[in-house]
């Protein structure tokens, strides 16, 4: 709408003619529909910031101002260059400064204790000679979103997989079967040749590398039947079962071991925690996963590994955690995607069948975790029949005090986790 055809406009151009009166009404309407506009603006759950054109706020409403972490009365008449904290944000402003064009639903990642993923629009407002006097910045919270999604693709990776490892083993356990038979054979034909000839040093060597075939073919069935476990669906056999006593068993099994490291076992146990409708099986082979992990992680020689768990309202935490060397903030969050691994002899399964079988609990896992210090994994069941939400924190270290009455803080860190 032509701004001289307003109300607006009208009104300025009979304003020599307007007694005192009728200005101060119109000042008031005015204003009180700026009042109205920004009430509104303020109940919005997006993000909304008016900027001129030196980039000073000329507005701000609540859900920017708690998205930026900003306080009302230091906003108005600042820059944005000095408001903005996150660098992320800071680049995004120089970009549109640069080229003053729009930004359309951009996908910032915030990176900290509690990393975000905030989607940004930017739109330049020009007046009638074509030149940007303005630009509104519209700001929305994607961090769940973002979970979701990341977690639909993690679950199609696993089945498309599935149905791709599913075909090759087929294909690969055939001709290891066979294979497998006539190194048997030899082997015995080799026995035999043995037999009737003790001192012949061809039988003993036939003896011998018959002997490796066998092992090498059980060694690659075994692969391959890791890879169909680990991409099949899991269902686990539920019954109602005390997860503190598995923690506890796990501790027993993995104490020699750990002693024999040099690693330093604890336990806390939360005592509060009712019994839960698990496999036990199944997730006594997830925390020995993850707790391996962790052992592997660990260089330094004093090393530690804490078993925990912990009841919260609607479900149970069982963590792991080590004071290891960290996963490095690339892998962060890949470590549950299929093959994705930096030991020289993983298959990068491990913690993919870890999250198969936590997905089919209903439960949920996350880490945190610090280069150089260490690495938690939480896993969170439920203690009744709701599915647990998405855990928050999941790619970097959030320190927290224990909640089952124990005061040693969560170490983070950990290892490569990529089984």
């Amino acid at each position: 709408m032509n701004p001289e055809h307003s109300f607006a406009g009208k009104f300025l151009r009979k304003i020599k003619k307007i007694d005192t009166g009728q200005i101060e009404s119109f000042l008031s309407q005015v204003l009180r529909e700026k009042a109205f506009l920004e009430v509104i603006l303020d109940s919005i759950t997006e993000g909304v910031l008016v900027a001129d054109r030196a980039m000073k706020v000329v507005f701000i409403n609540e859900a920017a101002r708690v998205l930026l972490g900003l306080n009302r009365t230091e906003c108005v008449g600042r820059t944005l260059a000095s408001l903005l904290r996150a660098p992320e944000l800071k680049d995004l402003l120089a970009e549109f400064e640069e080229h003053l064009s729009s930004v359309r639903r951009r996908d910032v990642r915030l990176r900290g204790p509690e990393p975000r993923v905030y989607s940004v629009t930017i739109v330049p407002i020009e007046n009638d000679d074509d030149i940007a006097t303005h630009s509104v910045w519209i700001v929305s919270d994607r961090t769940e979103a973002a979970r979701r999604e990341q977690e639909k693709s993690q679950l199609d990776n696993m089945e498309s997989l599935a149905v791709l490892t599913a075909g090759v083993a087929h294909e690969i356990k055939n001709p290891l079967n066979s294979l497998n038979i006539h190194a048997q054979l030899v082997q015995k034909a080799a026995r035999d040749l043995e037999a009737l000839h003790p001192d012949a040093a061809a039988a003993d060597r036939l003896g011998k590398s018959s002997a490796v075939l066998i092992e090498e073919i059980d060694r690659l069935a075994r692969v391959v039947d890791g890879f169909l476990r680990a991409v099949r669906p899991v269902a686990p056999r539920l019954r109602k079962e005390s997860i503190n006593k598995i923690v506890e068993d796990l501790a027993e099994l993995l104490g020699p071991e750990c002693g024999a490291r040099g690693i330093e076992l604890r336990l806390h146990l939360d005592s509060e925690i009712p019994p839960l409708l698990i496999d036990p099986e199944q997730l006594h082979q997830v925390f020995l996963n993850l707790a391996k992990n962790a052992m592997e992680a660990i260089d330094k020689p004093e090393g530690l590994i804490v078993l925990r768990t912990i009841l919260k309202s609607d479900h149970a935490l069982v963590e792991v955690e080590d004071n290891g060397c960290g996963i490095p903030e690339k892998d962060r969050a890949r470590v549950f995607e299929p093959y994705h691994t930096t030991k020289f002899s993983g298959t990068g399964l491990g913690l993919m069948l870890v999250l198969r079988i936590v997905k089919a609990h209903r439960g949920a896992i996350a880490l945190a975790s610090q280069e150089g210090v260490g690495t938690v994994f939480r896993v969170a069941l439920p203690v009744d029949e709701r599915p647990v939400r998405l855990l928050s924190a999941e790619s970097e270290l959030v320190d927290i005090e224990v909640e089952s009455g124990h005061s040693d803080p969560i170490l983070t860190g950990s290892n490569d986790h990529e089984g």
